[in-house]
């Protein structure tokens, strides 16, 4: 299976952006199919098989958002989706994320970012093959990991958390899809910013270029010394999950983003600032300790609680 090129579904009603991003795909070693509407794409996930869908979100007929409801209505499709957006306001992306959406990219779309996008998220659909039948045997509500810089890039923290939550509680679709984001959001800060330290420039550079400088960092002793800490718990009673994640960085003014995050009535899908965004937006508390290095986060089970926030 990971010998295999993965399989990629392009859909947008423009002709001309369907043919470029098929032909950058294609040269860059991925097998891809094209649909030019929501629908066209919805008959081809049910005749085809797919590791992945690029859908822009604005589409006549049948949007993005529509797509990705009719998707997660069917228990049988359980696929990503990136979604190709120019702008978008924060109730289309909160919608979009508890409708499923694996990402966001930009248009025009940046043909790296749409690759480190794609290559992230297969990486992580296949690390989750074996999790299953080793979650079977674990009773314990709480989940403690001291992870290495050379341990992090290999491990899929959502499929961890996915795998130990499923264990205890039959949560809505949504509600889950809101705390593996959040998951995914604090591991790539604590690693890609609190670890490695990593300037804007390095974080946008080519897939192989960006692995060759996370590489030569983690040859050094002193970045190979570093941890990560990462907790999951859960409080049964109270229908209620506590993450915490702690990085050995030098933290950043964390004050100021949240503030940042409070007075912005828009989201941007970029990537600076996204995280704080997605888990202000996503949690029912927030609190961030030790200079910002260390993040804790709350988030209620139980449907309907998802409205309200708490940061600290």
């Amino acid at each position: 299976m990971h010998d295999s090129p993965a399989k990629i579904l392009v859909v947008d009603d423009s002709v001309s952006i369907v043919d470029s991003l098929c032909k950058i795909l294609q040269f860059h070693g991925f097998v891809t199919d094209s649909a030019h509407n929501g629908t066209d794409a919805l008959g081809k996930l049910h005749q085809n098989s797919y590791d992945l869908v690029i859908c822009d979100i604005e589409m006549p007929g049948l949007s993005g958002l529509d797509f990705l409801e009719r998707l997660q209505k069917d228990e049988s499709k359980d696929i990503d989706v990136i979604l190709m957006t120019g702008y978008l306001d924060q109730d289309y992306f909160i919608k979009a994320i508890r409708l499923g959406a694996a990402d966001f990219i930009s248009k025009p779309v940046d043909s790296n970012m749409m690759l480190h996008s794609i290559r992230r998220l297969i990486e992580m659909r296949r690390a989750k093959t074996g999790l299953s039948d080793f979650y079977k045997h674990i009773e314990s509500t709480r989940l403690n990991l001291v992870i290495t810089p050379l341990e992090f890039p290999n491990l899929s923290l959502s499929h961890v958390v996915s795998s130990f939550i499923n264990r205890k509680f039959d949560i809505p679709q949504k509600l889950l899809s809101e705390i593996l984001v959040c998951v995914d959001e604090m591991a790539y800060n604590a690693f890609i910013h609190g670890t490695l330290q990593l300037s804007r420039e390095q974080r946008h550079l080519c897939q192989d270029k960006l692995k060759e400088i996370i590489d030569e960092k983690l040859t050094d002793p002193l970045m190979a010394a570093k941890r990560i800490r990462f907790e999951l718990e859960i409080l049964g009673t109270e229908h209620k999950v506590k993450l915490s994640m702690e990085d050995d960085g030098n933290g950043f003014d964390y004050e100021s983003w949240v503030q940042k995050v409070q007075d912005e009535p828009k989201l941007n899908v970029d990537e600076t600032g996204r995280g704080i965004s997605l888990l202000y937006h996503f949690s029912d508390h927030l609190s961030f300790s030790k200079g910002g290095r260390r993040i804790e986060l709350h988030k209620d089970l139980r449907l309907g609680s998802f409205t309200s926030n708490d940061p600290s």
